[in-house]
């Protein structure tokens, strides 16, 4: 039996980004800002509450909010910049997902891999109706892929195309 690994030259491979990308809602960009509203109000609250119960040297409380301020001045950019690039593709034989502006990442799944899916919704996404869908490939227990922000019908579009490409009928 010979074994034979041919080469494949790099012109030769199908460009994924040929694929028309989706926005996710953009309402969901208010829910992301809501979260993040209240994370911080907790955070800078937390600071100054603790020089009013605890006497504590007036630096530390200062140099805490500074922190917290340039941390959310970043989160602020995250959000904005990065919204815009939230974008999700359905092809063929795979899904693509890409988020992020400081940190990009871009994930794309085959359907094959795919072993279970689910479409969820939190407190919030349920005052904003929206979803979403988690795509779970062996090993991983939080969701190989989580696409937020979607409406309920694109939610379950995709997750009927992926029930339909990855069952297996027996005969």
């Amino acid at each position: 039996m010979n074994f034979e690994n041919l080469e494949v030259h790099l012109d030769e491979l199908p460009d994924f980004k040929s694929v028309e990308l989706n926005l996710v809602q953009k309402r969901y960009k208010r829910l992301i800002w809501i979260n993040e509203g209240l994370v911080f109000t907790l955070l800078f609250a937390l600071p100054i509450i603790a020089f009013f119960i605890e006497p504590v040297p007036l630096w530390i409380p200062i140099v805490v909010l500074c922190l917290l301020s340039l941390v959310l001045v970043v989160r602020a950019t995250e959000i904005e910049k990065g919204f815009p690039l939230r974008l999700f593709g359905i092809r063929q034989y795979d899904i693509i997902y890409q988020s992020g502006f400081f940190y990009f990442t871009e994930t794309v799944i085959p359907y094959n891999r795919i072993q279970h899916v689910e479409i969820k919704q939190g407190p919030l996404s349920r005052f904003y109706n929206l979803y979403s869908l988690r795509l779970y490939t062996a090993g991983a227990s939080s969701g190989d892929l989580i696409i937020d922000g979607l409406d309920k019908e694109t939610a379950q579009k995709i997750k009927a195309k992926v029930l339909a490409k990855t069952t297996i009928i027996d005969e």
